[in-house]
């Protein structure tokens, strides 16, 4: 048993000695603090976001307006385009026999109507007889002119200079009127379309808004210069239309974006980024009240560069720590305080 006892006696002084030390890197808790930093929590109504596509300002779907086999197709996704460049040909074959076969009916009622008018001047036929031809003549050409009109049909040219942005057949294929082959996209700029709820009905043209970047969060000023004043019966939203206000580095047409529509959502508070502490997923604050730090948990929303958006757990005029110390604990005593103003702008939040 001596043995056993002496064996442990250096352990056991190993382990109090241990817990006399503090591990490193640990911070030491603060249950009273010296003159503190505050700022007042800050409120503003929060802008309204609504999902949005980039498209092109002008985008043209080009299909055929005569039935047939296609030939040819001269592009393809991505290539560039310009006005009046022939895109997609058409078989003419069956085109060129209809020309041919209506230019040679014209042909024969035009023989029949000029006998029988000359019948009918020397009293040979009769006048029935010469309105049925000339209504023949009248029938064969307009018969002419369709079968013309078709062979302008057998080829399919860009409307405006663009990229082709989308291509649904081949060679080979049978081309149906109003079922698109090619799908062009201008270069003269883009637009952004969103469909908003009914709620949003007070929504005018010439109205500023934000396009906020889905990814990055970058800002770009733009203006409402459409409203389609009809609200969709399934989906109670109408559509509007707003441009960038000037060109620049923007999000590219077949993009998806987000429309800030300012001062129409509820109103939030907003903090100094600075205040706000980080435990795991948590967020939170230490708010001033009555000489005492309190930590409140906060669920926070949009941030920027020196704020943050916080939508609930504190509200408008709460005095929070500005930089609090690491070790500052719930309930410490605060002996002093001291304000420091800062300016909220709606920029802050992104």
């Amino acid at each position: 048993m001596k043995l056993y006892t002496m064996l442990l006696m250096p352990v056991l002084l190993g382990s109090l000695a241990a817990c006399g030390r503090e591990e490193p890197g640990e911070v030491e808790a603060i249950d009273a603090a010296g003159t503190v930093d505050v700022s007042a929590a800050v409120s503003a109504e929060s802008g309204t976001q609504i999902p949005a596509r980039v498209v092109a300002r002008e985008t043209a779907s080009l299909a055929t307006r005569a039935s047939g086999t296609i030939e040819s197709i001269r592009v393809d996704v991505g290539s560039s385009v310009r006005r009046g460049q022939v895109l997609v040909r058409l078989e003419a074959s069956g085109v060129e026999s209809a020309v041919a076969r209506a230019e040679a009916q014209t042909v024969a009622a035009r023989r029949t109507f000029d006998r029988l008018q000359n019948l009918e001047r020397d009293g040979a036929a009769t006048r029935q007889e010469l309105d049925q031809a000339e209504a023949a003549l009248r029938t064969a050409e307009a018969m002419l002119a369709e079968a013309h009109s078709a062979r302008g049909y057998v080829s399919m040219e860009a409307p405006f200079a663009g990229t082709v942005t989308a291509r649904y057949a081949d060679p080979g294929d049978l081309a149906v009127p109003g079922r698109p082959v090619l799908v062009i996209s201008g270069t003269g700029g883009v637009k952004l379309e969103a469909d908003l709820p009914a709620t949003m009905v007070g929504v005018a043209e010439g109205e500023p808004v934000t396009v906020v970047a889905t990814g990055s969060g970058a800002r770009w000023p733009a203006t409402v210069r459409r409203v389609v004043p009809v609200i969709d019966l399934a989906s109670h939203r109408f559509r509007v239309e707003a441009t960038f206000d000037s060109p620049g580095d923007q999000p590219v047409a077949g993009s998806f974006v987000r429309l800030e529509f300012a001062g129409r959502g509820e109103a939030s508070a907003w903090v100094p980024s600075d205040a706000v502490i980080r435990r795991g997923q948590l967020a939170g604050v230490y708010v001033v009240d009555e000489d005492v730090a309190r930590l409140r948990w906060i669920r926070t929303g949009r941030r920027g560069d020196d704020a943050v958006e916080v939508l609930a757990g504190l509200g408008e005029g709460a005095l929070v720590v500005r930089d609090p110390e690491p070790g500052l604990v719930d309930g410490a005593a605060v002996r002093g305080t001291n304000v420091v103003g800062w300016v909220f702008t709606q920029e802050h939040g992104r």
